[in-house]
Parts: C-alpha cells; structure tokens; sequence
C-alpha cells in the first residue's frame, strides 16, 4: 500500500508498506541510498474516497534521534 509519510524536517515522502503500523509503535524507513528515518507513529490517517475507490494513508513520524 501506498503511504505517504509526514512531519519530518526532510519534508514529506512516499513509501510502499504491506502493513501498516499502528499508533505509538516505533518504524524505521529508508527512502533512499542513504536516506532513513525512525521514529514512534504519532498518527495513522485514512483518506477513502468512495466516488473514485481511492484509499491514501498518512503516516505521522516522531523522529526518534
């Protein structure tokens, strides 16, 4: 699944998950050759659009340092 991932001083980006983490669990992510992040889920948000079948999910991270 197709999940964006915000609040990060990076900016935001796109990562492709075949799970999703639940709020207050700990996620390490990398999003490039040398580009990572962790941090605890603050917030999982679900957009479902039932006119068009479309389905985006926003992750919110706390970098963990």
């Amino acid at each position: 699944m197709l999940v964006s991932v915000d609040e990060l001083q990076q900016g935001a980006f796109e990562a492709e998950l075949t799970i999703l983490p639940k709020k207050g669990e700990t996620i390490r992510i990398f999003y490039g050759p040398d580009a990572e992040v962790e941090g605890e889920i603050e917030n999982v948000h679900h957009v479902i659009n039932q006119h068009d079948g479309g389905h985006k999910v926003i992750l919110k991270i706390r970098p963990t340092f």
